[in-house]
This record gives structure tokens, C-alpha cells and sequence, in this order.
């Protein structure tokens, strides 16, 4: 267990009439400890971007707003609502489908009354109610100080037992978005990595194979690269390569292909691994890609070979004309509506394959196999 620090985190608790809770992101307040709650009629404004949007009856309220397209003019919708009398805010994202919904999100606002983020479609939900009749809602906004973090770390140890064995490392991440229960992102990567820990757990292997499961990928990669900060020169040397992956078990329809994802968009040492096992094994849904936003992004910016494994369809690397799935950071990423076991299979066979090939045996000399390159 690898602990570090976090900053603090605000957090909404949006409860219905029926009881149901919602956990939404919530702007940062004032308020540095404790919590504060507010319970009022639900009124909807739209767009709210100029004062005379907000009618006299909102002084009271509970206000829903979509979202504006910029953070200047969502900073104007949250000032609006608190001069018309609003006693909170209830923002949701204006991202539809069909890309996908948007998940819970911290409105950049600092505001004297609470001010959640929601998803496209608990925004929409909100106004069909509205629509047949009132409905009272509880808000409330709690502020978690302080916080502490983690990775958690595996180890296998090579064969021959010596400290200085190269390493490869299946890495996922152990947190999920606020109000989303992350079956897709990430709970199947992390899945991936222990299934891949029990299988191989009695083979004798050449390298050291090394799981990592990191906190905080959500917030800004901040496990991997508190990871990769601790070790030494000497230590990053040995890892011979990073298979990281991400969800890697939707359900999506779109999704058309598994991607081994390169931050640079470049073949390195494990999405040749890679390609090779699927083509061992018969399997074309594999196909190279040019991605960020996860952990092996920390890695390749100390010049060590990793790889992103997602499933996800791509019509162009314009970032409108790909598809992860809509119910992406959305309450939808359920067990249930958001997993694929065929899908996960082959992610598992694609991977395991691979870095037992790497594991097992040395790597051939390859021009990249100065296995860090320079950062």
C-alpha cells in the first residue's frame, strides 16, 4: 500500500421526493469544514446567462440550469441565481448524444449558495419531472479535507530471485468519477489485473511482473505519478514496459475494436507485444491508436514503453469523432447496463498473452529495446 495526500474534494447529495440520492460534484465554497443543507421547490431557467432570465418566484428556490458553453458564462449562471434569491444550483452538463451524456462534474464557480454538477441526463430526468408538476428537492454539500489516497501494489518476483530483474507492470486505476460506480472505468481494468495475478501467479517467469491499482487517475493521474516520482533512475530502468488497462468491458454497440493507445501515437515494445498475441491468437480486434488522459501517460513521460487498452469505436482523432460510450462518468456505468463479458475475455486474452510472452522470456534486441529512452 503506497498512501499520498489529495487535496480536499467537494460533494453534493441531491435527494428526490421518492428518497433516492444522487452524489454530484459541487463548486468549492467557503465552507472549509462540515456540511450544509438546503431544501426548496425546483425551478428550471433557461439559459440563465442574463438576469432577466430568473423570474421574481425563483427567490427561494432550487434553480436547474443547463450548463453554459464556457466557464465565464457558468460563473455568470451561478451569480444570476444567487442575486435572484436561488438557495442553490443545479447545473447539468450540455453535452449530448450521440457522444454520450457527461458525467458529474464541479462547476468552476464560487458561490455563497451550493452549486452541483449533474449529467446530461439526470438534467434531463429533472426536467421531465418538472414538466408534469412540482417537486421539492434536499440539497446538500459536504467539503472532505484533508484527504489520503492510494496505490496498491503486487509483486511477483522473477525467477532467479534477483533484485535487478526487469519488471513488467499491469497497471489499472482504483477510483472512479463522483457519483458514478465505475464498473466499465475502472472496476474491468482492475478486474483484468487480478484475474491476470491469479493466472499467473505459479508461473516461473523470466521478468518480474509487477501489478499496480492506482488512486486518483480521476482527479489528474495523481497515483501513477506519485508511483513513478518515488523511484530511482535505477529503478525505473528495470520496468521493461506498462500494459495499463482502462476500460477495457463496455457493453457500448458502437465500440468496434479493442486499441492498444500510445500517448505519442508510436509502436513501442508493448503494443508490439501486443499485436503479436493477437495475431497468435487469431484475434483482429486490436488495432493501434493515439490516446492520453490515463495512467500510461506517466510513464511515457519518463521514457518508458506503455500502452492504454480501451475499448472504444474511433471515426477520426478529432475528440468529437470518437466514442467510449454514453453512459460514460455517468450513474449508468453499472455492472448491469455497462459490461460486456465477451469483450472483457478478449481484453484478458489479448493482455495475458502478451505480457506472458514478455515475462517469460527475454526480449529480443530491438533498436527501441534500450528499454527507457531518454525522457
Amino acid at each position: 500500500m503506497q498512501p499520498f495526500s489529495v487535496s480536499a474534494q467537494y460533494i453534493g447529495t441531491l435527494e428526490l421526493p421518492s428518497g433516492e440520492q444522487w452524489q454530484l460534484a459541487a463548486a468549492r465554497r467557503a465552507l472549509l469544514t462540515g456540511e450544509e443543507s438546503v431544501s426548496g421547490e425546483l425551478i428550471l431557467v433557461d439559459p440563465g446567462t442574463d438576469s432577466g432570465d430568473f423570474p421574481p418566484e425563483a427567490a427561494g428556490k432550487i434553480v436547474l440550469m443547463e450548463g453554459a458553453e464556457t466557464n465565464r458564462l457558468i460563473r455568470t449562471q451561478a451569480a444570476n441565481a444567487e442575486a435572484a434569491g436561488a438557495i442553490g444550483v443545479i447545473l447539468f452538463i450540455a453535452l449530448r448524444p450521440p457522444h454520450f451524456y457527461g458525467g458529474t462534474w464541479e462547476p468552476p464557480v464560487w458561490a455563497g449558495i451550493p452549486v452541483l454538477g449533474a449529467c446530461w441526463n439526470q438534467g434531463a430526468w429533472l426536467k421531465g419531472v418538472l414538466a408534469r408538476g412540482s417537486v421539492r428537492l434536499s440539497v446538500q454539500t459536504r467539503v472532505y479535507p484533508g484527504l489520503e489516497s492510494v496505490n496498491v501494489i503486487g509483486v511477483k518476483p522473477a525467477k532467479s530471485g534477483g533484485p535487478d530483474a526487469d519488471a513488467v507492470l499491469v497497471a489499472a486505476h482504483l477510483d472512479s468519477v463522483i457519483g458514478a460506480p465505475g464498473a466499465n472505468d475502472d472496476a474491468s481494468g482492475v478486474a483484468l489485473a487480478l484475474e491476470l495475478a491469479r493466472v499467473f501467479r505459479d508461473y516461473n517467469t523470466d521478468k518480474e511482473l509487477r501489478l499496480v491499482l492506482f488512486g486518483s487517475e480521476e482527479r489528474g493521474l495523481l497515483g501513477s505519478r506519485y508511483y513513478v516520482d518515488q523511484l530511482s533512475d535505477a529503478q525505473l530502468d528495470r520496468i521493461a514496459g506498462v500494459f495499463n488497462a482502462d476500460m477495457v468491458a463496455t457493453s457500448n454497440p458502437v465500440a468496434t475494436h479493442l486499441y492498444a493507445m500510445t500517448h505519442d501515437g508510436l509502436a513501442n515494445l508493448v503494443t508490439d507485444a501486443a499485436a503479436a498475441a493477437g495475431s497468435r491468437l487469431g484475434n483482429s480486434s486490436l488495432l493501434p491508436g493515439r490516446f492520453g488522459r490515463s495512467d500510461h501517460v506517466s510513464f511515457h513521460e519518463v521514457g518508458i514503453p506503455a500502452a492504454l487498452f480501451i475499448w472504444m469505436r474511433v471515426d477520426s482523432w478529432d475528440p468529437l469523432e470518437f466514442s467510449l460510450e454514453r453512459v460514460y462518468h455517468t450513474p449508468q456505468d453499472t455492472l448491469d447496463e455497462n459490461i460486456s463479458a465477451e469483450r472483457m475475455q478478449s481484453a484478458l486474452e489479448i493482455v495475458g498473452a502478451a505480457v506472458l510472452d514478455l515475462v517469460r522470456k527475454e526480449v529480443p534486441a530491438l533498436e527501441t529495446s534500450q528499454v527507457r529512452a531518454d525522457p
